[in-house]
């Protein structure tokens, strides 16, 4: 590409396989719309912002493994913890990633869909020999006996909008979620080193066309143990995933612990 005196040369050297997104999206055995339908690809940035930096020989395998076939994904030894796991979309992402996976999820009915759809996975798709922990917790009391490299995962959203509430209705379901995730990240506190990484879906609700509410907690993460990692190329607010109208917005948070 000419860009005035220079010359500007690159290589294609990943190709997304919207194919594959679109099998594990929609041909997953369980989907439960109540619980959300978290994108595949969305699922791949929040496990990416979750793990952090990442070796040159990670980054070299990361990209749509089930593109590849017979290819394997690298031997890491890295856990990654969805505390909400739901259906087990970031489980199931993350373990085509290469890394080994262990969720858990308030609703036993929501553990049984993560296994199931997990079990597909390994059948449909090449996923290096693993047994996945899956199982009933409360994320906000919930006790996980291993030790877990990085946690990424959707939180709960709240009720589904179709259209703004009133301010009574959505006034309830902040607090409501703002109280989940504070308990909840108050919970996991004491059970990971310092320095753990935590990259969540949270909900932010557009009031207005660009303008969202956000959970209260973000005022006051650093009284309840965390860091929020900044970017320097990219704005805190530009961090949030929604379409034109959507009410309920999914906003990453990425976070340390101290």
């Amino acid at each position: 590409i000419r860009d005035g005196e220079r010359t500007i040369i690159a290589q294609t050297v990943r190709v997304q396989d919207i194919e594959s997104y679109t099998v594990r999206d929609r041909d997953r055995p369980k989907r439960d719309a109540r619980v959300g339908m978290l994108p595949p690809k969305l699922a791949q940035i929040i496990i990416n912002l979750g793990a952090g930096r990442l070796s040159e020989n990670q980054l070299t395998n990361i990209c749509d493994m089930p593109a590849n076939a017979g290819r394997q994904t690298p031997e890491l030894d890295s856990t990654a913890l969805d505390p909400f796991c739901g259906t087990g979309v970031v489980l199931l992402e993350a373990a085509l990633m290469g890394y080994k996976v262990y969720g858990s999820d308030l609703e036993p009915r929501m553990v049984e869909y993560s296994t199931k759809n997990y079990e597909w996975l390994q059948n449909r798709f090449s996923v290096r020999a693993q047994t996945p922990i899956i199982e009933t917790g409360d994320a906000t009391t919930h006790r996980w006996p291993v030790h877990i490299d990085f946690v990424a995962g959707e939180g709960y959203l709240g009720r589904p909008f179709t259209s703004l509430p009133d301010g009574e209705t959505l006034a309830q379901t902040i607090s409501d979620c703002n109280v989940i995730f504070k308990k909840f990240l108050k919970n996991i506190h004491g059970q990971i080193p310092s320095g753990t990484r935590l990259c969540l879906a949270a909900p932010a609700w557009q009031i207005r066309p660009g303008q969202f509410r956000h959970l209260p907690l973000l005022d006051s993460l650093g009284d309840l143990g965390y860091n929020p990692i900044s970017f320097e190329h990219v704005r805190s607010e530009s961090l949030l995933y929604y379409r034109e109208g959507q009410i309920v917005a999914r906003e990453l948070l990425i976070l340390t612990s101290k």
